[in-house]
């Protein structure tokens, strides 16, 4: 959100861009191994819910892709008119996965829990990216990027699966035992993530804002 980034700010964008574009990759090519039930762990998804988890998986890729490029600065501030419709892309992106997703994960295989730890997860990724867009048509910015920020966070919890995943295959936890923990934790550390994010900068911003204040209004003999 701030108008230039620290070494730090551009190593922790890279890091989430080369991860986000990473997954999204693995996304597609695992669709494509699932349908002849090479990938036994998305290949229940096939072919009963073909079209939905090709939308999921494909669709959710490419926001996974447009996502970080849309928290640039330069981008925002050089040519506002590709951040515009990148995110208008990524708007539609969102949509269409998350509600692809919703019709997903009311058939989890492994029971309730899973399920409902997932349709919050659509749900809300659903509302953070509708309320970003409706803010910008607002043409409130800063409610925008924040809106912004949570959807991607959202966003991310397909990164974090796939961290999860192999982590509890790692300490043998059975898959029926760790997906329904996994349901939650892909995304509820993200958004907490986030909104600390938010309100450190909100603050900061705020400081800021005081101290240009306080300046302005100075005896002109200080």
């Amino acid at each position: 959100m701030a108008a230039s980034w620290t070494k730090s700010t551009w190593t922790g964008w890279s890091v989430m861009t080369f991860l986000a574009i990473g997954v999204a990759g693995y996304g597609a090519v695992a669709a494509f191994l699932s349908l002849d039930g090479s990938l036994p762990s998305m290949s229940h998804h096939f072919p009963d819910r073909m079209t939905a988890a090709a939308l999921h998986f494909g669709i959710g890729g490419l926001a996974l892709i447009l996502g970080p490029w849309q928290f640039l600065p330069a981008l925002r501030r050089k040519v506002p008119v590709v951040h515009r419709w990148v995110g208008r892309l990524y708007v539609l992106s969102c949509l269409v996965s998350g509600c692809a997703a919703l019709v997903l994960s009311r058939q989890t295989i492994t029971g309730l829990d899973s399920q409902i730890g997932f349709v919050i997860l659509a749900t809300l990724w659903l509302i953070t990216t509708l309320i970003g867009w409706k803010r910008a048509r607002d043409r409130d910015f800063v409610a925008h990027r924040q809106w912004m920020i949570r959807s991607f966070a959202l966003t991310l919890a397909a990164v974090t699966l796939r961290f999860y995943l192999p982590l509890s295959q790692a300490l043998e936890i059975p898959f029926e035992v760790a997906y329904p923990i996994i349901s939650y934790t892909c995304w509820v550390p993200n958004i907490l993530i986030a909104e600390w994010m938010i309100r450190r900068t909100s603050v900061e911003h705020g400081d800021n804002d005081r101290h240009r204040q306080d300046k302005q209004h100075q005896p002109a003999d200080q």
